[in-house]
This record gives C-alpha cells, sequence and structure tokens, in this order.
C-alpha cells in the first residue's frame, strides 16, 4: 500500500519540478554590482544590468527600488519566460561634493528563493583638478 502512493508523489513531485525549486523562476542579475569608479561631480552615468529567468516558470519583476532620488532605473519588461532576458538601465548623477558612492537598486520579483536581488552601484567623486583618493 506504500509503494503505490511513494510513487504517485515521486511523479508528482517530477511532474511539478520537485521540492527544491527546479519549477519555479529565478533570476540572475549580471553584474551585480559594479563600480564607475573615480568621476566628476554632477555628471550623469549610465550602465546596464541584465536581468535573466534562469528558472523554470514565468519570472515577474514585481518591483524595482533605489536607495535614494540619485539612481533612476529605465525601461526593462515586467515578465520574463523562461531563458528570456531584459536590460535594467541605471543611471546616477553624481553630487556635487567630492567623496566616496554608495547606492543600491533591489529588484523585487516572484522569485521563491529569492524574492529580491541587489545591485550594489559605487562611484568615488573627485574634484575637478584635483588626483583621486588613495
Amino acid at each position: 500500500m506504500k509503494a503505490p502512493l511513494l510513487a504517485a508523489a515521486l511523479l508528482a513531485a517530477a511532474c511539478t519540478g520537485g521540492a527544491d525549486g527546479a519549477g519555479s523562476p529565478r533570476l540572475s542579475a549580471m553584474p551585480s554590482s559594479f563600480d564607475f569608479g573615480n568621476v566628476l561631480p554632477e555628471k550623469t552615468l549610465q550602465r546596464d544590468v541584465v536581468l535573466r529567468n534562469v528558472g523554470r516558470a514565468e519570472l515577474v519583476i514585481k518591483d524595482v527600488r533605489t536607495t535614494c532620488h540619485c539612481t533612476v532605473v529605465g525601461g526593462y519588461a515586467k515578465k520574463l519566460a523562461t531563458g528570456a532576458s531584459t536590460s535594467l538601465r541605471i543611471e546616477l548623477t553624481t553630487p556635487a561634493l567630492a567623496g566616496p558612492l554608495a547606492q543600491t537598486v533591489t529588484i523585487e520579483t516572484n522569485d521563491p528563493d529569492q524574492p529580491k536581488v541587489e545591485v550594489e552601484v559605487k562611484a568615488t567623486v573627485i574634484a575637478p583638478g584635483k588626483p583621486a583618493p588613495r
């Protein structure tokens, strides 16, 4: 009696992708962080991050947030089929004051294993005509 129940449970797990989330969406963000290096004040910098669904179900991008208003996220697809990708454009407007800068872009999805993915954005603002800090 137990053998047919075990076989049915194994068959159901195989059809749904199993308990390990193999039948679920999964977000890959590349690069997961980047550094613009030494930059001048009050400049707008851009970088694209590729978001890819490496899972086995549709990935839904629910929300994209930033840690301040100086980081602007451009257009991107809100739903990704298995294997599909989209570009997320990040714009960073550097402040007038010199110094290190670190911002975070948080991507919220329906990925059950990692519902929030963070992309770290860094730069060092240097004063015009001055050497970069060491």
